[in-house]
């Protein structure tokens, strides 16, 4: 995914710094690469549901929205 086409997204300093830091140790090759690999096993979550509403209840189990 990382050959396809692609956007960029502005994160803060820090947390990109912190994002490389465990990256490295966790033998990524890159910082986008381990973010890749986060964003599309978090979304394996939201890929079956049906409508908006089950996307919010979801969101709202695992803690992401109240």
């Amino acid at each position: 995914m990382l050959g396809s086409k692609s956007v960029k997204v502005k994160l803060d300093r820090d947390l990109f710094d912190r994002l490389r830091k465990v990256a490295d140790v966790a033998g990524y090759a890159t910082a986008e690469e381990f973010v890749t690999h986060v964003l599309e096993k978090e979304m394996l979550h939201f890929e079956d549901a049906g409508s908006d509403d089950d996307i919010r209840d979801k969101l709202k189990g695992l803690g992401y929205i109240s």
